[in-house]
């Protein structure tokens, strides 16, 4: 059997985030990405500890929306950064 790749880089990758929220990240200053980035991660642990504890389908509605921020600001950073 052989190895499965879970990623390609011959695939075309689709923004997983909405235009809603890559607009919103397009107004962030450069220098503010990182501590931005950061700030959601640690709200996006707490709202998964919360999660487990109740299960309730509205924390995990909530960490979806912060993985979906965190994922476009981390791509607007990357994007920036390579383009210097």
């Amino acid at each position: 059997m052989g190895h499965m790749k879970i990623f390609s880089k011959t695939e075309k990758w689709e923004k997983p985030f909405s235009e809603k929220v890559y607009k919103r990240v397009k107004k962030i200053p450069t220098a503010d990405l990182s501590l931005w980035a950061e700030q959601a991660i640690s709200e996006l642990g707490r709202t998964l500890s919360t999660f487990e504890k109740s299960r309730s389908e509205d924390m995990l509605k909530e960490a979806l929306l912060g993985a979906e921020a965190v994922h476009a600001v981390i791509d607007e950073l990357f994007n920036r950064t390579t383009r210097l």
